[in-house]
């Protein structure tokens, strides 16, 4: 189940049209947990670092979505590292460049979502 998971993540990558290239770092199932950890080059010169760790239910147990400009300045990141209890959906929360804000449990296909609807505003 966690390989097809990724297996369909990895798919998704590769075909998204606004993905320019794929970079797998790091992959590693377990017979109850997985990692993988892949960047994509998008096509506005822009990049996407995601991590995920989930359990063999596919219930994220950690996770980061970084979406980084060329000079590799923070755009936004979504995740769920407890260092900001003062937020209201902790521990999910957003980083909009210097602001953080609330922010509920993202999917990956949702993040394609929003930053493909702001590259295709470019």
């Amino acid at each position: 189940m966690i390989s097809d998971y990724f297996d369909f993540i990895k798919k998704l990558s590769n075909q998204h049209p606004d993905v320019v290239k794929f970079r797998l770092i790091r992959e590693v199932i377990g017979v109850n947990k997985g990692y993988i950890r892949f960047a994509l080059d998008l096509r506005d010169s822009t990049e996407l670092h995601i991590f995920e760790y989930v359990d063999s239910n596919l219930h994220k147990i950690d996770y980061s979505y970084h979406w980084q400009n060329k000079e590799k300045i923070l755009i936004r990141r979504w995740d769920n590292a407890p260092h900001h209890k003062e937020i209201e959906t902790f521990p999910h929360h957003m980083h909009n460049g210097e602001d953080i804000m609330p922010s509920t449990e993202p999917t990956f296909v949702e993040i394609l979502s929003k930053i493909g609807e702001r590259i295709q505003m470019i």
